[in-house]
């Protein structure tokens, strides 16, 4: 059994050693390794073998989620000699094997993760945490200063939990004609017990990448687009009326919630539930960039538009509009990134497209999820906007999102 360090302690080396080689130790120095391709969604067969160490190259390593994850995608990279000798090449040679497959990833490179998250749940009272974990860790490592810059006010200035133990994973190859895996091809392979940092002339033997180009898919493979297609001249007016602007502020606040939903269910490894409300979360900001257009299509001369630049370093427009027929103290605001704002809009309110010419203001910003002090609910407001033509269901990219695992589906339509 290799001598232990704390999950702390080896993810400060690895995120502080990004070009370095080193040897990472196995608990129980043994090794989980592919013997057979990803063919179908029932998996892929493997073997444990017995492996104390290998030596790699550390080519990424960070600390992400505010202190909260250690990721290294494909960032553990082998040499040629390391993954033969461990039997991570066996399974290429795999009679139907197919090295260029769309979805295969033929490198010699380990994923790496670790995580809080599940430690945070046994902590009732962190205001005086002991920080055992941290006894090791130096006041400039990214473990400290990454948890600093994104902690609440209200939480330790520390990261109060340890990582969970560094584990370790592969992406088997793939078969001709494997459809997408949705992860079946991910084979864990261990945790790590040690990471010794190497000097560069201990490496016998640099790793490098095959000359092994994928094939890409026949198709439109390119990512659905962040905001809706606007065609400003052939939109409607939408009425500037309190209950139309109160339901675009209603859809506002629940995508804001959906976002961070998907964030907490991608954290609990619940990936189709993530997927479901970022797809959800997605449609209402469309909506709302729908909504403003047509806002403005009513009566431009009632819209004042400024850029605000939130928080120091994103600029955005911002949109103020009054209801025609509420309390003339009441004014609702909109924010909206400068790629979802279609020129003839600028043109319409301020009598120019360039936006350089608009006022700008630097403003603190954070603006909350919580939807219960909400004067409507979501499916109201939804129902609102739906009597005047605007459905947040057309801009859903999928309305069912299906769970690999344990097969069910998930609709992602609004009631």
């Amino acid at each position: 059994m290799p001598e232990l360090q704390s999950p702390d302690t080896i993810a400060h080396l690895l995120a502080t050693n990004v070009g370095s080689p080193a040897r990472f130790f196995l608990v129980d120095e043994t090794a989980r390794i592919p013997i057979t391709p990803y063919r179908d969604r029932s998996g892929v067969e493997t073997t444990t073998v017995p492996l104390s160490s290998f030596d790699a190259v550390i080519e990424r390593a960070d600390i992400d989620d505010g202190g909260l994850s250690l990721t290294s995608f494909g960032g553990i990279h082998l040499p040629e000699s390391e993954w033969r000798r461990i039997g991570l090449e066996k399974h290429w040679h795999a009679d139907d094997v197919d090295l260029e497959a769309p979805f295969t990833d033929p490198r010699r490179r380990l994923e790496l993760w670790a995580s809080r998250e599940d430690n945070l749940w046994d902590v009732d009272e962190p205001e005086e945490p002991p920080y055992d974990h941290l006894e090791d860790i130096p006041d400039d490592s990214p473990l400290i200063t990454e948890w600093e810059a994104h902690s609440p006010d209200d939480e330790p200035p520390r990261p109060y939990v340890p990582f969970d133990r560094p584990t370790l994973s592969v992406y088997a190859l793939h078969v001709e004609g494997a459809g997408d895996p949705r992860g079946f091809d991910r084979i864990g392979v261990g945790e790590i017990a040690r990471v010794d940092i190497l000097d560069e002339s201990d490496l016998d033997e640099w790793p490098d990448d095959p000359d092994i180009e994928t094939r890409e898919l026949a198709g439109e493979l390119s990512p659905p687009p962040r905001h809706p297609d606007i065609n400003y001249d052939d939109l409607d007016a939408l009425p500037q009326t309190n209950d139309v602007l109160q339901s675009i502020y209603t859809v506002n606040r629940h995508a804001k919630q959906f976002d961070e939903q998907a964030a907490s269910a991608y954290h609990a490894d619940q990936g189709a539930e993530a997927r479901a409300y970022s797809l959800r979360k997605r449609a209402l900001y469309r909506t709302k960039t729908v909504a403003i257009h047509r806002l403005v299509k009513a009566d431009p001369t009632a819209v004042q538009i400024v850029r605000h630049e939130l928080n120091g370093d994103n600029e955005t427009y911002c949109l103020y509009l009054a209801p025609i027929d509420g309390d003339e103290d009441r004014e609702y605001s909109f924010h909206q990134p400068l790629d979802a704002v279609e020129p003839e809009l600028l043109q319409d309110v301020t009598g120019s497209d360039d936006r350089s010419t608009l006022p700008l203001e630097t403003i603190s910003f954070d603006i909350t999820s919580e939807t219960d002090s909400l004067e409507r609910s979501l499916s109201d407001a939804i129902s609102t906007l739906r009597q005047h033509d605007l459905d947040p269901d057309d801009y859903l990219d999928a309305t069912v999102v299906e769970d690999y695992e344990w097969s069910y589906e998930i609709s992602t339509t609004f009631s």
